[in-house]
């Protein structure tokens, strides 16, 4: 059975044991985006990696990685928010339901300023779901990008949505990014979400040795 066809529900959102009240509301976590980081992350399961997401809100997609990606004792997330959205108690409180957040560090900042409390080339994976406007979602990737290790993959959030923020959406800033990019990303998954990963010999510092 591949990984896109295993029987994954999002049942964890109606567990009484958390509270998910927006992110139900919104559906900013259903089974269609379960089955895509199950296909796409199933890589790292049982290995010592390192996550970091950019825009945690209340928690649904922390709790999903930690639960069914971070397995390993030494895997680690990192979560960024700046809690403008209000939901900062729930996202801890969630965690901390679930039993696992020993192994999630919260960084309450602007994640314009990511850099300053994480180093580059350091993670396996960053989910991109912070603000849409378009400026703030290309400062967002090009930022996951440097933060990504070499051969890491960046998730981004939304690229198709049409709701539009400071009169902008993130489409255009992604697009732009993956030109200016060219062939030192490859896109592994492209639709409502954009994947792409970070090709081995592009580091942070530099060209690197170039394409692999």
């Amino acid at each position: 059975m591949s990984a896109d066809q295993q029987p994954v529900s999002s049942a964890f959102l109606a567990d009484p044991q958390f509270s998910f009240p927006q992110t139900r509301r919104w559906k900013t976590w259903e089974l269609g985006r379960e089955r895509l980081f199950e296909r796409l992350l199933g890589e790292f399961r049982d290995r010592p990696v390192r996550f970091l997401e950019i825009g945690s809100f209340e928690g649904a997609s922390a709790v999903w990685m930690l639960r069914n990606i971070l397995t390993h004792p030494d895997a680690r997330l990192t979560c960024v928010d700046n809690d403008k959205l209000g939901c900062g108690k729930r996202l801890e409180s969630n965690l901390a339901a679930s039993g696992l957040s020993a192994k999630a560090t919260i960084h309450w900042i602007d994640s314009h300023d990511v850099r300053k409390h994480v180093p580059d080339d350091h993670f396996d994976f960053v989910y991109v779901d912070g603000s849409h406007a378009a400026a703030n979602v290309l400062f967002d990737v090009v930022n996951a990008h440097l933060i990504c290790r070499p051969g890491g993959i960046v998730g981004c959030d939304d690229y198709l949505f049409e709701l539009p923020e400071d009169g902008s959406v993130p489409k255009p800033a992604i697009d732009a990014f993956l030109k200016l990019q060219g062939d030192r990303v490859e896109v592994i998954h492209s639709g409502y979400q954009l994947w792409f990963r970070k090709r081995a010999g592009v580091s942070a510092g530099g060209g690197g040795s170039g394409p692999s």
